[in-house]
């Protein structure tokens, strides 16, 4: 008999669970996420809170049948909140159901689930993706006839390839490596130097300073992650899988960048750099070119192919195509998800979340 209620497993059981999943669906057919322990216990905050109420797990008698995960943030919005700027909210991913308990309903079991705990926490908003870039991708899709305006929009990445000839034999398509690699010398990424400005990690001493460059960088957004002190002091530097650059301008700091590395299967099993957040609205014009390149130099470094950065209009453009971003083809849906009301942001407003 299939019960919902709290994953009450390991941290380490829950990647094992999840990366199974994911390979026995996608392996061979479509690029994914290869997830790893320090990655959950980061996003799930397990150093920090003991609170588990975001990982939803299906039982059949002892046997994991299903899980979706989610972690709670704040929101702000411009206008999608129906009279209240700030609210509490979450996102959410990793549905992962094995293929022998497909048709009995788990995923809908799981989201119901998720909208009562979100309902008694006083949570609006549900957070999510569905990638649509593949045939092979089992997420949910919009029908035709259907009156749910969940699905915001479909969304894309910046895409900066780091190392045209390992990208080549990693990607799926070909004609994109192949691309890549006649482009390898325009794209030949600065080495870091000492010059000013000056780019640097990031100590705990920065932390007022990025919150204020934050809240000026995202007040004009349709929807943005309202971060706080405590948020993101976890967001930069609570974990060793995570790393944030600052750029320092006349002894202030006038922006950063935050990102990770995991690996993705595709046709091999290469780093990519996930781009969380790039803050420059303070940063030279000079500034803001250092600082991504002293990222990619470090991601170069650190063996990854290729950096990617969420596009949805929470930073200007011209730094990303000077440091050689190309936008991708939009692959994936945004999913707003109101609990007691539906998210009216408009299609096309500028926003910021994370991609997960």
């Amino acid at each position: 008999m299939l019960e919902i209620r709290t994953y009450d497993g390991t941290i380490d059981d829950l990647v094992d669970f999840v990366n199974q999943v994911w390979s026995q669906a996608y392996a061979n057919k479509m690029t994914f996420p290869y997830w790893n322990r320090a990655f959950f216990e980061w996003q799930f905050r397990s150093s920090v809170q003991a609170d588990r109420r975001n990982l939803i797990a299906a039982y059949d008698g002892t046997q994991l049948a299903g899980v979706l995960l989610g972690t709670s943030y704040p929101f702000r919005s411009t206008n999608g909140l129906r009279g209240n700027s700030h609210c509490q909210g979450s996102q959410w991913s990793w549905l992962s159901i094995p293929d022998q308990f497909h048709g009995r309903g788990i995923a809908k079991m799981l989201d119901e689930e998720r909208i009562t705990r979100q309902r008694s926490n006083g949570s609006k908003l549900i957070v999510s993706f569905r990638y649509i870039g593949s045939r092979h991708s089992r997420a949910e899709r919009p029908h035709r006839d259907s009156r749910d305006n969940k699905f915001n929009r479909k969304i894309g990445f910046w895409a900066r390839v780091i190392d045209p000839s390992r990208f080549a034999r990693w990607h799926w398509q070909a004609l994109d490596g192949w691309l890549s690699q006649l482009a390898a010398p325009l794209m030949r990424i600065p080495a870091e130097s000492s010059s000013d400005p000056q780019v640097r990690s990031f100590v705990e001493s920065d932390l007022s300073q990025c919150v204020e460059l934050c809240t000026a960088a995202h007040l004009p957004l349709a929807l943005t992650i309202a971060w706080d002190h405590d948020s993101l002091r976890h967001q930069l530097c609570g974990s060793e899988v995570v790393q944030t650059l600052i750029l320092e301008e006349q002894g202030a700091v006038t922006g950063f960048i935050n990102f990770h590395l995991l690996p993705f299967h595709a046709r091999t099993v290469e780093p990519v750099a996930i781009i969380d957040l790039i803050v420059i609205n303070r940063a030279s014009p000079a500034g803001r070119l250092k600082l991504l390149n002293s990222a990619l130099s470090r991601m170069q470094n650190q063996g990854a192919v290729l950096a990617l950065k969420l596009r949805s209009g929470d930073l200007p453009a011209w730094p990303l195509w000077r440091t050689h971003f190309i936008p991708k083809p939009a692959d994936s849906l945004l999913v707003l998800q109101g609990i007691e009301q539906p998210i009216d942001v408009p299609k096309s407003a500028a926003i910021h979340v994370l991609w997960r």
